[in-house]
């Protein structure tokens, strides 16, 4: 613009000397040439500045797109088009950079579109993935007389793992309730679904009145048959309410902690076998745990423990078990204490976000005085030996004379079949009295050969079937659930 400017003036000073040279040339006529040259001037400084108006409205504009031009990340691709097309400042140059980088941010706007596309694909499938796990949450426990032995608690933390963790926990009779806490690596739909489906076939096995081991050992096949490169981690364990027994198989999951009669949080040693649906065959061994009144077991999937600090020192290695141990945390509700827990584990990593976790808190509360057992040779010679005791055990938790008289026909008369088709061994006989007196649950446990006595006498005639129909009449839940080394007749009465 400015090179046009010096153009225009240049000419109209032109144009002045060559008048006065002309008019010095003609002498005498110098009074004639005068109103001609200055008419003559007149016109052409018009016509210049209409010249350079013009050029001042086209140039504008240019300078305008050049500035912008040159905010652009690459300034040196509009300075290399100036100097081929030799022409510095002109439309042409400077379109053809404009194209560029128009070009350029078309590009990139389908990239962020394609970005974005994704971005919210994976969104999606996130909030299904979440929306998987939060539906396999248990429901909350019927309100059944054994539910006041106990106290259990769950926590769901998706966070940002690539997991899909859970916990469950539910009944498989009255007197006996199932615990399993688990993840399945991976946070998509796909590996939330492979959680559902193992979640399901664990349900449905352990209500098949399937053992615990034998349990873990059906659904590892089927869930290896499934041909997916998942695997399940999980603890899978039962409680019985009645006397505290805790039978727990640990399928690649993290060991629990056990809390005794409010002292101290310690890590539990035991086998850990391989996650369900990993290997085609293994072996799995129930292990066993007694629960007092007032101990606490708590569960947690690998998320929680590896939760890293500013130095990436995992949470279960500093701090996990000492915040457990703290004398608030230990003063606290199951719930209470898990909220506590995650509380301390975002303090401890320093940010806002933790990685995806469940855990679970167990807290047995029956009191001793509401179980007690007994153990005599499998020979109908000890069925006083047997009333004795639970008349004893009646007395002690206030059970009326018209309530004990039926729980004590029931239990004589499955004390005798079972000494029928006992083969080898003594009879262990529990009685768990609920707190409120409103229930008692009779365990009988003997070496049955995993042969139900009920169903034995069932096929028989006389005394052995009048006995079966009576504990079946008067007993409001009988269960059967053979065991390796012990079977056990499991039967609850309702007092109310």
């Amino acid at each position: 613009m400015k090179r046009n400017k010096n153009l225009g003036w240049g000419l109209l000073l032109a144009f002045v000397l060559w008048l006065v040279q002309m008019t010095v040339a003609a002498g005498a006529g110098l009074g004639r040439l005068l109103p001609l040259a200055l008419a003559s001037a007149a016109c052409w400084a018009g016509a210049t500045a209409w010249w350079l108006y013009r050029m001042e409205r086209e140039a504008k504009p240019l300078e305008q797109l050049e500035e912008t031009l040159k905010q652009w990340p690459q300034p040196q691709a509009l300075e290399e088009l100036r100097q081929e097309a030799g022409q510095q400042g002109q439309a042409g140059p400077l379109a053809q950079a404009m194209a560029g980088i128009l070009e350029e941010v078309d590009g990139q706007i389908q990239l962020a579109g394609r970005m974005a596309a994704a971005e919210a694909a994976k969104d999606a499938q996130r909030r299904m993935a979440d929306d998987i796990c939060h539906s396999a949450l248990p429901q909350v426990l019927p309100d059944l007389p054994s539910r006041s032995s106990f106290e259990v608690q769950g926590r769901l933390e998706r966070g940002t793992a690539d997991c899909s963790p859970f916990y469950d926990y539910f009944y498989i009779d009255p007197g006996l309730v199932c615990l399993v806490i688990g993840q399945v690596p991976g946070g998509s739909v796909a590996e939330s679904l492979y959680m559902v489906v193992a979640q399901t076939t664990i349900r449905s096995r352990l209500r098949q009145g399937r053992s615990l081991a034998e349990t873990m050992a059906d659904v590892n096949a089927q869930l290896f048959d499934l041909g997916s490169q998942f695997s399940l981690h999980a603890l899978v364990g039962t409680l019985s309410t009645a006397d505290g027994m805790f039978h727990y198989v640990n399928a690649g999951e993290v060991q629990p902690l056990l809390m005794r009669n409010e002292d101290r949080y310690e890590w539990l040693d035991a086998p850990v076998y391989a996650p369900l649906g990993m290997n085609e065959s293994v072996s799995y061994r129930t292990m066993e745990l007694r629960l007092k009144q007032g101990d606490r077991l708590f569960f947690h999937t690998e998320g929680l423990g590896a939760i890293a600090d500013r130095e990436g020192i995992p949470f279960r290695e500093q701090q996990l078990r000492a915040d457990l141990n703290l004398s608030r945390g230990k003063g606290l509700e199951p719930g209470e204490t898990l909220e506590f827990l995650q509380e301390k584990a975002l303090v401890y990593s320093k940010t806002l976000e933790v990685g995806g976790y469940a855990a679970m808190l167990l807290e047995y509360r029956k009191g001793d005085k509401e179980l007690a057992h007994c153990e005599v040779p499998g020979q109908p010679a000890y069925a006083a030996q047997v009333a004795d005791f639970l008349k004893r055990q009646l007395d002690e938790n206030g059970i009326s004379k018209r309530h004990y008289a039926r729980v004590a026909v029931v239990v004589d008369e499955l004390f005798a079949l079972c000494c029928r088709y006992v083969k080898r061994d003594t009879v262990l006989v529990e009685c768990g009295v609920a707190p409120d007196a409103q229930m008692v649950t009779i365990r009988i446990a003997a070496m049955l050969d995993g042969q139900d006595p009920l169903d034995a006498a069932e096929m028989e005639e006389g005394p052995a079937q009048e006995a079966m129909a009576f504990v079946r009449a008067q007993a409001d839940y009988v269960t059967f659930k053979p065991g390796s080394e012990r079977d056990t007749i499991t039967v609850v009465c309702y007092l109310g």
